[in-house]
Order: C-alpha cells, then structure tokens, then sequence
C-alpha cells in the first residue's frame, strides 16, 4: 500500500477538506493527493486489508522549515505500531532518493509534533460555534461569543526559532 502510494502518486495541494467528497478513493482515482489525502489512502487501504491504522497530524518543525503535516500509522505484529508517511516518501521519489522513500515506512524523522491522533477529532474543549477545519486542525481555532472566526480574520505565523543537534 505504501508502495502503491509513493511511487505512483502526484504531490498536489487541495482545497479545504470540506469541499471533498469521498477523499480516499478520489485519491486512488485521480493519483493525486497531498499529505492528508495520502495518508487517508494509505490508512483506508490498509483497514480494507485487514490492518490496524490511524490518522496522525501536527506540526513538522525543521531546521528550515515550520508547517502543519499529516501522516499515519500501523499495527504490525511483533512490532507494534509503526509509521508511515506517504507524503515525504513521494516526495523521495521526486527527488530519487530511495533509501529516503523507503525510511518513511516504518519510521518518522524526529522534527514531528503530534497534535492530533483522529481525523475529524473533537477539540477537548467544545467550540461553541462553527470550526474553521472540521476535518484535519494542527494550529488550532479561535472563536469570539458570537462566532467562530476564519483562519482570514486573525493572524497567526509559525517560525522556527532555533534547531541544535544534541
């Protein structure tokens, strides 16, 4: 699945989520996705093949760059769980590094933050209006007494600030 996923797909952006209809087997039709729409076909094949996965998404904080990123993961026996991120493994692809594609099969780099472990997850403290992002959040929502706003209407940046190894 991952395989069929990396070396076939086309890294494309996508509208809000919202505006999709049937995300999953849009992707395997079209060939085209982007890190979320990836890592829901790799987690919608894996379950029709029998195997335990599940959404993970966050913030990917590297040296030279910060962005919201969505990857899985999956059961494997005697393993445990383990990840995999579609997304940075066609990404290797483009780039024609093998060695990188197959690394994001069972391994994440260490520049993650996990901020959510559901698609469409429930913020722990219910928003009283509409959400901006329904389906995938990784910077979380801002709302007012009388509204919900949009992610137009304030600001919001992500930097990063220092990186060292240890």
């Amino acid at each position: 699945m991952y395989d069929f996923i990396t070396l076939n797909m086309k890294y494309t952006f996508m509208p809000a989520y919202f505006g999709l209809e049937n995300i999953a087997e849009n992707c395997a039709r079209s060939f085209t996705g982007d890190c979320g729409v990836f890592a829901l076909l790799f987690i919608t094949l894996c379950r029709c093949a029998g195997v335990p996965a599940q959404w993970q998404s966050g913030l990917t904080a590297e040296p030279d760059f910060c962005g919201g990123h969505d990857w899985a993961r999956f059961y494997a026996p005697g393993y445990g769980w383990l990840y995999a991120d579609p997304s940075y493994g066609t990404a290797a692809v483009r780039a024609g590094k093998e060695e990188r594609r197959k690394f994001y099969f069972g391994n994440l780099d260490p520049y993650r933050m996990v901020a959510n472990r559901q698609f469409q997850a429930p913020f722990t403290v219910d928003k009283a209006h509409w959400r901006a992002d329904p389906y995938d959040n990784q910077v979380g929502e801002l709302e007012t007494a009388d509204r919900g706003l949009r992610y137009d209407e304030f600001d919001r940046a992500k930097e990063v600030l220092l990186c060292e190894e240890l």
